[in-house]
């Protein structure tokens, strides 16, 4: 008896297979094998929200009807979670052996099986105990993918009439679009106030005169170095401010306060000890996972889970899209076994450490993230990135078993005068679950001091600081707010950024999220006449009737009545009060930008290409300026000037001699037809030869002595071959110019 065993990937299907023996083929289906179109909505709301799915994966639906052709039993073994029972059920489908409603069709034997770990053990223990597929958790998948395509299909069309053709608008990443937007607005607002603090190096040894030193707007970085030079022998006794206070006010009261005290002695008033103790975290969510690789290995979120995916199907940990904080008694004792070997009994807690979870996102019953061998630390056939996923996963998981840590802190309470300062100092006593990190653990160490003792002025310092706006958002903050608000679940993080990263709504700055004006004008609008799309409450609304359609409760088709009926209608009688250009101004320009028509005060809008000064009497006057101050007459007379023409080549030429105008387009100026659009030839401006070398150095030459072209391309400019891309030739540019220079 034959079986065919369906999974989703090829790695997946090859780590299957070497546990399966002969009566099993193990075949992928390499993701979904239908979708809904890209061409069209794909959902008739007039029909029961009837839906139209394309075949997506041809080539991999023939091998699978070629493969079931010869199988007496079709097992589904795709992921355990709302995307995989999808999957199950419309590959079924597509192989004739499963009915609409979920059912085995006459003459076929269908079974559903899941699995958290890819081992012998949990492969053959799922064949042994199959299930029908979950037509509640296939139809809790089809309502979010019918309910992403219907606010995307429908509001799409707006943001195209009423800002910019090709934009897109999606349920759940608009929201995170609104918190990166809000974010930068409270950062705008933001007015930075000024203090100042104040810190005594000081020993208890009399000695040579105090060095006083007074800074203003010191560079963190230069903070960092001034501190590597101070003798790490003296305490630092940190100057007790106003408990409403951030620091002292301004340099004129710092100075007052070092003049009062550079003369006293610190005299010591109080010493208190105190002993804490720091629990290991639960181990990993996906949530917290990609929250940690983002913050500790730099990953994206994309990246951490593509990584943790190969991880999971090459079969090192268990499945990676879970919101469960929970071990299995199984991989608990395995825990145990291994902190009791490597590390001893202090590490190891009388009672195994249990977890439950309490996180309002919390659904579907799986093990939280984990490897699934406890022992093993690292595997030959890793890759650097999964190397450092998997000791993250490992480290996490084995230290969620382990004691807590215990930390003795000390504060030294010490007099000068009228004025208090304090001394704070760290001590691991034990170290507990920090072993596993195996790093080192910062201490600051102070001796042992009773009251009455006398300390000495070694070195005062006073610098300067101004306190700073609300921190973006970086990927890992971002998630983890999502998560708090309820918005979104463990598989679909990922995607919400991937999303609005990939249309240019939200652009990285360093780690950091901040939103490109394309992203701030969707918002706007979005916000102003689409408020329950873009509504915190009620986007989380939605996800907990999703979570009840997936446990059974509620009818999916009724849910997206009750949703759609009301959105559509709003949607079409908005439409009618949007004017175009409400959402494109951006803010005033500033006082000394005039119109060069008018002399009228002057608007920033967003155009095609970018940000530009429109006049504030539009449309009555037309004038506008690009955002150098440059007007329009002033750029077509650019190619006459001296600067220009020592810069670059003439204008090419048409074949009736005509030149070719200079434009300015979405990556800076060009060469175009003179008539552009209509013709369609645009052409770079090419660097005279003088600039070029100045810039880039001489061009290398080919054997036959004709010199190189320089190029531009995705990552900044090359030399290329004179037939390029016909020779496929090409030299790196030793130097790239600086930003300023580069047109």
């Amino acid at each position: 008896m034959k079986s065919l065993v369906v999974v989703e990937s090829p790695s997946k299907a090859k780590t299957i297979n070497k546990y399966l023996g002969k009566d099993y083929v193990v075949k992928a289906s390499k993701g979904h094998v239908v979708d809904l179109p890209k061409s069209k909505m794909g959902v008739d709301v007039d029909n029961d929200f009837k839906v139209d799915y394309e075949v997506k994966n041809d080539k991999s639906l023939k091998e699978l009807k070629q493969a079931y052709k010869g199988a007496d039993k079709l097992i589904l073994a795709v992921d355990l979670d709302r995307e995989g029972e999808a999957i199950a059920w419309h590959v079924a489908q597509k192989l004739g052996a499963l009915t609409e409603g979920g059912n085995p069709k006459k003459g076929h034997d269908v079974e559903r099986i899941v699995f958290s770990e890819i081992t012998e053990d949990a492969i053959k223990e799922a064949i042994e105990h199959p299930r029908k597929v979950d037509m509640n958790l296939v139809n809790a998948q089809q309502a979010r993918r019918i309910l992403d395509r219907l606010v995307g299909y429908t509001l799409s069309p707006v943001l195209w009439k009423k800002i910019m053709f090709g934009l897109s608008a999606g349920r759940v990443q608009s929201v995170a679009l609104r918190l990166v937007v809000e974010k930068e607005e409270e950062r705008n607002k933001f007015e930075a106030v000024e203090y100042w603090s104040l810190i005594s190096y000081a020993t208890d040894k009399k000695g040579n005169k105090v060095v006083i030193e007074i800074k203003e707007k010191e560079d963190e970085d230069d903070e960092e170095q001034k501190k590597d030079k101070i003798d790490p022998k003296l305490i630092p006794f940190e100057y007790i401010y106003d408990s409403k206070k951030k620091g002292l006010k301004d340099k004129k009261e710092t100075e007052k306060i070092i003049k009062e005290i550079e003369k006293e002695h610190l005299i010591v008033e109080d010493v208190v000890k105190k002993e804490s103790k720091r629990n290991p975290k639960p181990p990993f969510t996906t949530s917290t996972l990609q929250q940690a690789a983002v913050n500790t290995l730099g990953f994206s979120s994309k990246r951490t889970m593509m990584v943790a995916q190969k991880l999971y199907e090459a079969g090192f940990i268990t499945y990676m899209r879970t919101d469960s904080i929970s071990l299995s008694k199984q991989a608990i004792d395995a825990a145990r076994k291994e902190i009791k070997s490597k590390y001893g009994d202090k590490y190891l807690p009388e009672k195994p450490v249990m977890y439950s979870t309490k996180s309002k996102t919390a659904q579907e019953a799986h093990e939280a993230i984990r490897p699934v061998k406890m022992d093993l630390e690292d595997d030959k056939s890793f890759k650097e990135e999964q190397k450092k996923l998997y000791r993250l996963i490992r480290n996490r998981a084995i230290a969620s078993q382990m004691n807590p840590a215990r930390v003795e802190t000390m504060t030294i309470t010490a007099v000068a005068g009228k004025h208090k300062f304090k001394a704070t100092g760290t001590r691991v006593l034990f170290d507990g679950y920090l072993r596993v990190k195996a790093e080192k653990q910062n201490e600051t160490i102070l001796p042992e001091v009773t009251k009455g003792d006398k300390f000495y002025h070694k070195e005062i310092r006073a610098d300067q600081h101004f306190t700073q706006p609300p921190a973006r958002y970086s990927e890992a903050s971002l998630i983890k707010k999502l998560e708090e608000l309820g918005i979104g679940r463990p598989s679909t993080y990922s995607s919400i950024i991937s999303t609005i990263l990939s249309r240019k709504y939200v652009e990285k700055e360093g780690r950091y999220l901040f939103p490109t004006d394309t992203g701030i004008v969707v918002n706007k609008l979005l916000v102003s006449h689409f408020k329950d799309i873009v509504d915190y409450d009620f986007t989380s609304e939605m996800e907990d009737n999703l979570d009840t359609i997936a446990d059974g409760g509620l009818d999916w088709k009724k849910m997206l009545k009750d949703f759609y009926k009301p959105f559509a209608k709003n949607v079409k009688e908005t439409e009618k009060t949007i004017t175009r250009d409400d959402f494109k101004i951006l803010g005033k320009a500033p006082k000394d930008i005039k119109c060069p028509e008018c002399n009228s005060k002057m608007l920033i809008k967003l155009g095609k290409y970018g940000r530009f000064y429109t006049c504030s009497r539009w449309p009555d006057c037309e004038g506008i300026l690009s955002m150098d101050g440059e007007s329009q007459e002033e750029f077509e007379k650019k190619p006459t000037t001296k600067e220009f023409q020592e810069t670059y080549m003439p204008a090419p030429k048409t074949e009736d001699e005509r030149d070719y105008v200079l434009k300015k387009g979405r990556f800076g100026e060009f060469w175009a037809h003179p008539d552009y659009p209509k013709v369609k030839d645009a052409r770079p401006l090419e660097y005279t030869k003088k600039k070029r070398t100045e810039l880039f150095g001489p061009a290398p030459k080919t054997d036959k002595g004709d010199e190189y072209l320089l190029r531009s391309g995705k990552y900044g400019y090359f030399w290329a071959h004179p037939d390029y891309p016909k020779v496929k030739d090409i030299q790196k540019v030793k130097k790239q110019p600086k930003k300023e220079e580069d047109n």
